[in-house]
């Protein structure tokens, strides 16, 4: 266990040198995700894995089937939010054109994704 969570902080603290190799250098100096470069995004993301990793801690995960059951259906709950959502956006842009950037199109498509994972998962939960 401890050698995982010593894995996980050195991948941090590489994307945190990496960020400030970015910053000083000026590599991708223009917006990035909402960021002013892509090495303050890579520093915020590194200090985001430092949290994660520090919150998380050592506990022992229980798994049992019915929490293996309840992933499996958010994740066909989520696939299918999906499908709908790009049929939705393609109708959407056939009436109006959409003028978004791939980088944010892209951002809030991973937002999304992860919070109708988690909306599915949690109401699965509590009716299942």
């Amino acid at each position: 266990m401890e050698n995982k969570m010593m894995i996980k902080y050195g991948i941090a603290a590489a994307v945190i040198l990496i960020g400030i190799a970015f910053e000083t250098a000026g590599i991708g100096e223009k917006d990035f995700l909402g960021f002013g470069s892509v090495g303050t995004w890579l520093l915020f993301i590194g200090m985001v894995m430092v949290i994660s990793t520090a919150i998380r801690g050592k506990k022992e995960r229980k798994v049992d089937e019915r929490m293996l059951h309840v992933a499996a259906k958010a994740n066909r709950i989520t696939f299918i939010c999906i499908i709908v959502a790009a049929f939705i956006v393609m109708i959407i842009d056939g009436i109006r054109p959409i003028a978004v950037p791939y980088h944010l199109s892209m951002s809030y498509l991973v937002c999304g994704i992860m919070i109708a994972y988690l909306v599915s998962y949690r109401l699965l939960l509590r009716f299942n």
